[in-house]
């Protein structure tokens, strides 16, 4: 898996974390479908426990599509091989139709997480009427213990459990779609499918008659279907039907396209009734629809297209789905969303970054046809240089030209000798529980990981390996961001590929018609707070410090924000893994130095929590790759920090730091003086 996700996921459990233990009684966590909220819940509960060991979770599921069963086989699967502080119970009662109470229901108070189905809390249950979890609460309390509740898909309302809510600690709330779109944490679309934890969707609007249109989308299927096929995978093209009286019609149309292009349907009608299926293909008379269910989940299942009402909107993971065709119009965007998300899943997730240009661009495509784009999303709006429009002959590019950047070569492992780190000391085998060094193998980087994997041949190199695990981190870690013999200046013509790029309009916009972008109507959204108050202090700086070039008789100042497509405005460094630094801002004064500003910020935020060591040690990890960019390159490089209302500028010259932060004044002070 790529480590990006790993990294995204484990910020987002960082967040959490440090809301809870700050005592917030309610946390809401915001992640798209697909992007591993079953890991967040485990990796996040493991974490809590092993903080506390008084502390128990009960995970409210919805019983949809055999959801709670799936997500309970996944904790005791992570528990057994990777989160080892989880006891995962499932609560139930058997058949909630029967009248069978011979038998006393039980819950294992030695476990400490209890997975609980929504269908086993209703009214009619025998874990309701005969008070069960009640009772296990109460006896819970009386030992101490603090309950916290997990509750997923929490934008779907669960009334019950409103009742005994006293009970309850702390509630950890998950979902793609949280009521009125409120959250603590957030995994926004943009990261997800950034890192490719999910595919991006091309919303393919239709507008001729249903044949027409499901002919041309499932050739498009089959296009596909090549590249798929290459990995070992049977892509799967889902197709969502009205309800009752239009839905009869409309499968004997759809059956009958799909069939022509060779391709084997399946049609879930009923979620509810085990023979609620029909299907074209020589498994037809399987009765049990759950086997059904389950087979065409499977990354080889022959069975080409989903036919489907509304039985599969949560918990019926199949990442083989690529396609989604909508006759329905469900009137409710949250219903789509759940829905868009079965078709958003990766299924090379594991070993994504081993897939070569082509099948990663097939594998992080999504295709929904039908479903119109939310109004909320963001609009994209295209900004563009002033000035000749190709990139050779543009005013500004000329003025940044030659652009320096730098890379970091990737250290051979060749180069990592790790000897004098190893101390084969036997006696200390003993000293040190195996299932902790287990744990902290877990958690090592990837050029770690190589090392390990490269070293470790039999049983004693790995108690080796895992002896002297700290040294051997400290030793790769000083190799590979020795910038000095790893970093390479290199220059590039233009400091952009593309005279165009773009941003989304997230409403917080600024009007500025003299710097070096331009828009239709001159307005610009930023990526953060942060960066729009920073982008204010330069544009107030721009007259007195910025150097100006005229391009058709207007004035235009030499600063802009670095948006990131086809930006050559880039510096590596090491953070756990090769990372690139793409700055917010550059700035050319009228001595013809060059600026580059890095925008942070160490307020609250959504995605972050800002007590965050990782996201603080990141902050140095870029602090050491500038200083050596600034050697190298010549330009001044910043990283202004807000923290509240005010600023403190770290910043870098000729391979220097300064001793001081400068704050808002001061940095003021300082532009004006040296561009005079």
């Amino acid at each position: 898996m790529k480590s990006e996700i790993i990294e995204l996921q484990e910020r987002t459990v960082r967040s959490i974390f440090n809301l809870a233990k700050k005592g917030n009684k309610s946390i809401t966590v915001k992640a798209p479908t697909g992007s591993g909220k079953t890991h967040i819940m485990a990796n996040l509960m493991n974490k809590m426990i092993a903080d506390d060991e008084n502390i128990i979770f009960v995970v409210s599921i919805l019983s949809k599509g055999k959801l709670a069963r799936q997500s309970y086989n996944k904790f005791d699967d992570l528990a057994l091989n990777k989160y080892t502080k989880l006891r995962p119970y499932y609560i139930s009662s058997g058949n909630e139709n029967t009248k069978n109470t011979e038998y006393s229901l039980y819950i294992d108070d030695t476990c400490n997480i209890f997975v609980l189905p929504t269908s086993q809390y209703t009214e009619n249950s025998r874990v309701y009427k005969e008070r069960v979890l009640q009772n296990f609460l109460d006896n819970c309390l009386k030992k101490k213990k603090k309950i916290i509740l997990v509750r997923d898909e929490c934008h779907i309302a669960t009334n019950n459990l409103k009742k005994i809510s006293d009970y309850f600690y702390q509630t950890i709330n998950f979902s793609a779609t949280p009521v009125n779109d409120e959250y603590d944490v957030v995994i926004t679309e943009d990261e997800a499918v950034s890192v490719n934890l999910i595919k991006d969707v091309e919303y393919i609007n239709f507008d001729t008659e249903l044949k027409e249109d499901l002919n041309n989308a499932l050739n498009k299927f089959k296009e596909i279907r090549e590249i798929y096929h290459n990995s070992g995978i049977n892509p799967a093209f889902i197709i969502q039907i009205s309800n009752k009286n239009k839905a009869e019609e409309e499968i004997n149309i759809i059956t009958k396209i799909v069939e022509s292009k060779s391709l084997n349907w399946v049609y879930f009608s009923d979620i509810d009734k085990t023979s609620g299926y029909k299907t074209n293909s020589n498994l037809q008379k399987m009765k049990n629809k759950n086997q059904w269910y389950n087979y065409v989940k499977e990354n080889n299942s022959f069975i080409d297209v989903v036919i489907f009402k509304m039985v599969i909107t949560e918990g019926f993971d199949m990442p083989r789905a690529c396609m989604l065709y909508q006759v329905r119009d469900s009137k409710s965007k949250q219903l789509d969303e759940q829905v868009i998300g079965r078709v958003r899943r990766n299924p090379c997730l594991t070993y994504f970054e081993k897939l070569n240009p082509i099948e990663q661009n097939i594998f992080s495509k999504a295709y929904v046809y039908g479903i119109k784009p939310q109004e909320n999303i963001k609009k994209k709006v295209i900004t563009k240089l002033r000035g000749i429009n190709f990139i050779a002959g543009n005013e500004i590019v000329k003025e940044f030209r030659p652009f320096k950047i730098i890379e970091l070569e990737e250290v051979p492992l060749s180069n990592i000798d790790i000897l004098d780190c190893i101390v084969a000391d036997k006696t200390a085998y003993s000293n040190k529980s195996i299932f902790n060094m287990y744990k902290e193998l877990n958690k090592i980087n990837d050029k770690v990981k190589d090392k390990y994997y490269e070293y470790v041949t039999d049983y004693n190199k790995w108690f080796e390996f895992m002896l002297n695990l700290n040294k051997i981190k400290e030793k790769i870690m000083t190799t590979v961001e020795d910038y000095e013999k790893y970093g390479m200046i290199k220059e590039e013509y233009n400091f952009r590929q593309d005279y165009d790029s773009y941003f989304y309009d997230n409403g917080h916009t600024v009007t500025v018609d003299d710097w070096i972008w331009y828009t239709d109507d001159e307005e610009y959204s930023f990526d953060s707070d942060a960066e729009k108050s920073f982008f204010k202090i330069l544009n107030g700086l721009r007259k007195k410090c910025c150097k100006f070039i005229e391009i058709e008789a207007e004035r235009v100042y030499l600063f802009g924000k670095n948006f990131i497509d086809k930006s050559n405005i880039k510096y590596d460094y090491y953070h756990t893994r090769k990372h690139t630094s793409y700055p917010d801002f550059i700035f050319k004064d009228k001595k013809d130095k060059v600026h580059i500003f890095e925008v942070k910020s160490v307020n609250k935020s959504s995605s972050y929590d800002l007590d965050d060591e990782f996201y603080k040690e990141k902050i140095e990890k870029i602090k050491k790759a500038y200083v050596y960019a600034s050697k190298m390159t010549g330009y001044i490089f910043y990283l202004p920090i807000q923290n509240g209302d005010n600023w403190q500028i770290w910043k870098c010259e000729n391979g220097k730091i300064d001793d001081d932060f400068m704050n808002e004044d001061i940095f003021k002070s300082y532009m004006i003086k040296i561009s005079k």
